[in-house]
């Protein structure tokens, strides 16, 4: 097991044990600031300090390797160069849910003000500026995720992020020309994208429950919160909600991401 990993489960063997880290230290003949660094996923310590840290917890050695190769096991083949490139794309992935969830923000007061009083709060270029970032960022993300996909074996979620991603390009195009088209009525492009952004989000949560067993609970609380919020909007009339699940969304997409990568990172 690689870090950071193995530093959070030394960290949850010790609390197991109702241990403190000077505590621990003394049956293991280490000083606390290493133990802290190992926990802390800030070194990767030698199989025999390893060793020595799961003998003190009772935690058998073998089944932490086991753990690790029954989680690479679930994943696909993936040489060590090519690996590199994939946790790279994947870590494009998560940075830009962050990007993704900063602009959203943004997003949701263009758009409340132009529904609500038909005004564009930060100038008609202002809203057309941050709809191409949503398309940017939030597109960053559904590649990260079909890339997900293939390291998952996961071809549901594969199919899934490109539907959205199709949906996504079909939705804000039509909503940055109705900025400068008066005859392109935004309240039908609403309803169009609730219900493209329904469908395809049950699909995409669906496809995230597929992939808990290798990404854990993560994996299943974002594809709950996918689907509630994509029924949310296809139900219409509680659409406003799904953007406030919106924001926990995007956070656990970009965990669900980082974590992905951190398993492929793993088989460097």
């Amino acid at each position: 097991m690689q870090q950071p990993q193995l530093g959070l489960k030394i960290s949850e063997l010790r609390k197991q044990k109702g241990l403190t880290q000077e505590e621990l230290v003394d049956q293991c003949n280490i000083n606390v600031r290493t133990l802290q660094r190992i926990e802390n996923g800030e070194v990767s310590p030698r199989s025999y300090t390893v060793k020595t840290i799961l003998s003190a917890l009772d935690y058998d050695y073998e089944s932490l390797q086991e753990q690790r190769e029954n989680n690479l096991s679930q994943l696909a083949s993936i040489p060590a160069p090519e690996a590199k490139s994939i946790f790279t794309l994947l870590t494009i992935g998560w940075v830009g849910g962050i990007l993704f969830f900063i602009t959203a923000i943004f997003e949701g007061f263009t758009d409340f003000g132009r529904i609500d009083d038909n005004l564009f709060i930060f100038g008609q270029w202002g809203h057309v500026v941050i709809k191409a970032l949503v398309i940017v960022f939030n597109g960053l993300v559904l590649y990260g995720f079909l890339i997900a996909g293939n390291v998952l074996k996961n071809h549901l979620m594969k199919i899934s992020s490109m539907l959205m991603f199709l949906v996504l390009l079909g939705y804000y195009a039509f909503d940055i020309a109705s900025v400068f088209n008066t005859n392109l009525n935004i309240d039908i492009i609403l309803l169009a994208g609730a219900i493209g952004f329904g469908v395809t989000g049950i699909i995409f949560g669906i496809s995230l429950l597929q992939s808990r067993k290798q990404v854990g609970g993560l994996a299943t609380a974002l594809g709950i919160l996918e689907i509630i919020m994509a029924g949310c909007l296809l139900l219409v009339i509680l659409a406003p909600l799904a953007y406030f699940l919106l924001m926990p969304v995007i956070v656990l997409e970009v965990l669900v991401l980082y974590k992905i990568a951190s398993l492929v990172k793993s088989q460097f």
